[in-house]
This record gives C-alpha cells, sequence and structure tokens, in this order.
C-alpha cells in the first residue's frame, strides 16, 4: 500500500510538471511527446548572429524551465556561421540545430539547398507576413539600421535632421559604418540609400569618405570613444552600449525612414538534436522570449504585442523599411555588384 501511494504521489507530483513545460506564459511550444524526445536527447547547439552574451542571458527561461536540454551558443557573425557550417557539411559532421541570421536571401539559399526543414511553430499567427516565410523561418529577431552621434561631439543645430544632412560636407571622413557586404543588415541600409533616397544619395554618400569596420559592433565603439562623430549602425550593436554602458551616443530617426532588417530563425535539415532544436525555437518566438530578447539585447520584436525596449519609440512612430523578402531575393546580387562598384571596392 505504502508502495502505491509512493507512485501515484509521485504521478500526481509530476502531471503539473509536464502540464507547465508543454506551456510558456500561455502559449504552447509543442505537445508533450515533442518536450519527452527533447529531454531525451538532452542538448541543443543554437548558431546565432547575436552576440554571445546576449543569448546567454536570453535563454536563461529557456534552460530554467527545460533544464534537460543543455543550450549550446556558437556566435558570430553571419557569413562566418554559413563558412562555420559548409565546414562541417563537408566533413559529414553537421553541428547546429537551429540557426539565426541576419540575411534573407542566405536563408532562402538553406532553403533551396534543402539544408534547412519545415517548421510551422504553435504562434506562427503572431507573425506578420513580411517577418516570416511561412513553414520556412520566422523573424526570431531584427534590427534597425540608423544614424548615431556622439552627443558631446554634436550638439544642438549641428545634429542631422535628415538622411540628406548626412551627405553635407562638413561630414567628410566623419561617419563609421560597414560595408554591404557585411551581412544582410548592410544590405538593407544600402537598398534604402539607393531605393528610397536614390543613386545620386549613394555616390553622395561613397563621396563623403565614410570609414568603413568590419562590423556594426566597432563603428558603434569608435563614435562612443569619439574618435568618430557620426556613425550608421545596427540598433542591437547601439543598443547595449548606449543603455547598459552610458556611452555619450545618441540614435536619430529621420522623416524618410529607417530601414529594418528581419532576423530569420531556422531549423536544420541535418540537425543532431531535431527535437530539442524544434521545442527551442517554438519557445524563442514566443511572447517570453520575445520579451526578453527586447530587455536583454534592446531589439525590436516583430509581434505587436510586444513592447518596446526601455528608451525606444514604438516601431510603427519610426516608419520602419523592408522592400520585402521577393524584392530581396530578386535585388541582392545586382545591388552588391552595384553598391562595391561605387565605393570602389572598399
Amino acid at each position: 500500500m505504502k508502495t502505491f501511494i509512493a507512485a501515484l504521489a509521485a504521478v500526481l507530483v509530476a502531471a503539473p510538471a509536464l502540464a507547465q513545460s508543454t506551456d510558456v506564459g500561455g502559449e504552447s511550444v509543442g505537445s508533450a511527446d515533442l518536450v519527452k524526445a527533447a529531454c531525451a536527447e538532452g542538448a541543443v547547439t543554437y548558431y546565432t548572429a547575436q552576440s554571445d552574451g546576449d543569448e546567454r542571458e536570453i535563454v536563461k527561461p529557456f534552460e530554467q524551465q527545460f533544464a534537460c536540454v543543455k543550450v549550446s551558443i556558437i556566435s558570430a557573425v553571419t557569413g562566418r556561421l554559413y563558412e562555420r557550417m559548409e565546414t562541417e557539411n563537408q566533413a559529414g559532421k553537421p553541428q547546429a540545430d537551429v540557426l539565426l541570421i541576419t540575411d534573407e536571401a542566405l536563408a532562402q539559399k538553406l532553403i533551396d539547398s534543402k539544408q534547412v526543414r519545415p517548421w510551422t511553430p504553435p504562434v506562427t499567427e503572431k507573425y506578420p507576413a513580411n517577418a516570416k516565410v511561412e513553414g520556412w523561418w520566422y523573424s526570431a529577431s531584427g534590427s534597425l539600421m540608423y544614424p548615431i552621434y556622439n552627443t558631446e561631439q554634436v550638439s544642438g543645430a549641428e545634429v542631422p535632421k535628415s538622411w540628406k544632412d548626412l551627405v553635407d560636407p562638413r561630414w567628410k571622413g566623419k561617419i563609421a559604418t560597414s560595408p554591404i557586404t557585411i551581412g544582410g543588415t548592410g544590405w538593407m541600409q544600402y537598398a534604402f540609400f539607393k531605393q528610397v533616397l536614390g543613386d545620386a544619395y549613394l555616390k553622395a554618400f561613397a563621396a563623403g569618405a565614410p570609414k568603413l569596420f568590419p562590423s556594426y559592433s566597432a563603428a558603434v565603439l569608435s563614435v562612443a570613444r569619439g574618435e568618430i562623430p557620426l556613425g550608421i549602425v545596427s540598433a542591437l550593436n547601439d543598443y547595449p552600449v548606449r543603455m547598459q554602458q552610458g556611452a555619450p551616443i545618441a540614435p536619430l530617426f529621420f522623416p524618410e525612414g529607417t530601414p529594418f532588417t528581419n532576423y530569420p530563425m531556422l531549423l536544420m535539415a541535418s540537425a543532431p538534436h531535431p527535437h530539442a532544436a524544434e521545442l527551442f525555437a517554438n519557445w524563442y518566438l514566443t511572447k517570453t522570449a520575445q520579451s526578453e530578447l527586447v530587455r536583454v539585447r534592446g531589439a525590436y520584436s516583430v509581434r505587436a504585442d510586444v513592447a518596446p525596449a526601455k528608451g525606444n519609440p514604438p516601431l510603427a512612430s519610426i516608419h520602419p523599411w523592408n522592400p520585402g523578402h521577393d524584392a530581396i531575393l530578386r535585388e541582392h546580387d545586382a545591388l552588391v555588384t552595384d553598391v562595391t562598384a561605387v565605393f570602389g571596392n572598399r
């Protein structure tokens, strides 16, 4: 009898835990069978273009709720992640389970080459049509590309009021940014220049001899240190320095609009831990996880029910611009060629 009572008590304790483990903040992350299979795999390897430290903080609630799944994070810029995966695949030793990159064109390349698998998360309806390719990827993060300035070096009437002010001769050689080849964020910046502001603007910007850094993080730090007074950077590189480190920098939002880059999340077809991958990715798209992304990273979530980070205006108020997935695929390579030619292979 004592054995039966002990066993019954164990079931009653375990049942609520199981119910909780399939639900995050009132949203499903999959079935009980998926959670069980993920726990049996016991691990997930997450390749991400976001910073390592940020991601480790963002995923802490996942690790607390699903302690049976160990999360390993590999962080690098999108191009390096792709090179790493190619090397691993050629060696017959794929490692990535889940991938977050900054480039929609590369995401499509991975789909076309069958390197990723179909996936529809339980919260798919929370993601707008221009922030997903239904059944394949969802914008788990995203970044604005905007100007910043050093508030100790630029003030009053000197502060630019529009994108066109940035090509004023007074700023020649005094703007930090990155080349178009940096990835999807860079592509979006220069697509905005060419398609919204025009060819003449793109040429004028190049003629202004901006300082091109190999990463937006380096560009942000250059402005924060006062080495260069202005920058055009990814908000995800600016926000941690501005808000967490108290650097003398501030963003600028111009009436012409602000480029916005989706960060596609995908599941790898050769994932060593496919069930843990799906559970993790489903979790990352929940309101709970997206709120953590906003809090830690300063990112904008494309979910309408997730408020912006402290110090950031509502997304709709700054006129985010994105040409759409089809246009990105159609114009990607030609734009890289055109912009590279304008900059003279810098």
